[in-house]
């Protein structure tokens, strides 16, 4: 399976979606929980802002010198569920948001494995039924790729 279909499937899960269109992140009803932004300090030092859009900024909490402190903070607050994030699409790629996706895909897989059994059998009166976000041929492709064995 693609890591792009890996980390459209982890953000299902967990309820979380990612932009990289700015008009969205910065409209009038801002629904964007939380922006990455590049920025430029007076003295020409790039640094980058990880905050709500619509937050006042405060060097302490929302400001970082390094990007490789991103990344884990991005997928952390993606996989806590129901975020909206901006990120610009050339900081996506260059902080590397998709492998750490990948990689937080994996401590996932079991439980999108058993969530997707009972989504795509509604005759499981036990558990509420959602729309299922695998195929099945997905959900057959994951079992055997994470050696996955349903639990009798």
């Amino acid at each position: 399976m693609k890591t792009e279909r890996k980390i459209e499937i982890l953000l299902k899960f967990v309820g979380s979606k990612i932009t990289h269109n700015s008009n969205e992140a910065y409209s009038y009803n801002c629904d964007v929980d939380l922006a990455v932004e590049q920025e430029s300090t007076a003295d020409g030092y790039e640094v980058y802002t990880f905050k709500h859009p619509e937050d006042e900024l405060c060097l302490s909490e929302n400001v970082y010198y390094y990007e490789s402190d991103l990344p884990e903070l991005i997928t952390e607050a993606l996989t806590g569920g129901k975020c909206l994030l901006y990120i610009d699409e050339y900081q996506y790629e260059d902080f590397g948001i998709e492998e750490q996706l990948e990689e937080s895909f994996v401590e996932y897989v079991e439980d999108i494995i058993k969530q997707e059994d009972i989504n795509n059998n509604p005759m499981n009166c036990k558990h509420e039924y959602t729309r299922p976000i695998l195929t099945k041929k997905e959900l057959k492709e994951l079992k055997e790729e994470y050696e996955y064995e349903n639990e009798k």
